[in-house]
């Protein structure tokens, strides 16, 4: 089954569209390693301008992890297409990560999860405005598109990096900044 073409590119962007360098991060919201990944992708971006580096943040579920489709469906729901919600959102789940990864949950319900989300993750005061939001049509479609997109491009684990389109092999959820500045710097300077 093909991708339903989107209304717009997938991701979330951070950075001018037109910088030298795109970076693309492929995560799960219920990796350990992808929570790792995100806390030092953060610092790299904070160490370069906008002008210099541009993100995208594709959102990926991996199946062994139960309740990251729906950790994604909260992010987008909360987010719509705010890529500074997004990263505030991303942090916040990221943060709370061991209250609801896999062991933490195995005895609770989705709908049971669906309330945490909107008790710990939402800012809203209006609780069921969210719950109606993640469990719409709109946000099932927005979130299928980087998961197929994910598949198409190969990735297959968490967090994955791509740097102007090819796989950054050489980086990781522990890659330092320096390890991250030895990748970046060369390409900047050509």
């Amino acid at each position: 089954m093909a991708i339903p073409i989107p209304s717009r590119p997938s991701g979330y962007k951070l950075g001018q569209a037109d910088a030298p360098i795109t970076v693309e991060m492929f995560f799960d919201l219920e990796c350990p390693f992808s929570k790792r990944g995100w806390n030092n992708v953060m610092k790299v971006a904070n160490a370069y301008s906008q002008d210099q580096i541009r993100w995208v943040f594709q959102l990926m579920t991996l199946g062994n992890h139960r309740q990251s489709w729906d950790a994604t469906k909260a992010a987008i729901a909360i987010a719509e297409d705010n890529t500074e919600k997004f990263i505030d959102v991303t942090t916040r789940i990221f943060a709370q990560q061991a209250e609801f990864a896999n062991e933490a949950w195995k005895e609770k319900t989705q709908t049971e999860f669906h309330q945490w989300l909107a008790d710990n993750i939402d800012t809203s005061t209006d609780k069921a405005d969210f719950l109606e939001r993640l469990n719409s049509k709109d946000v099932y479609a927005a979130a299928r598109i980087p998961a197929r997109f994910a598949t198409i491009r190969g990735v297959w684990s968490t967090p994955t990096f791509f740097i102007n389109g090819a796989e950054a092999a050489d980086l990781s959820s522990g890659s330092s900044l320096e390890a991250w500045q030895a990748v970046i710097d060369p390409l900047l300077s050509n």
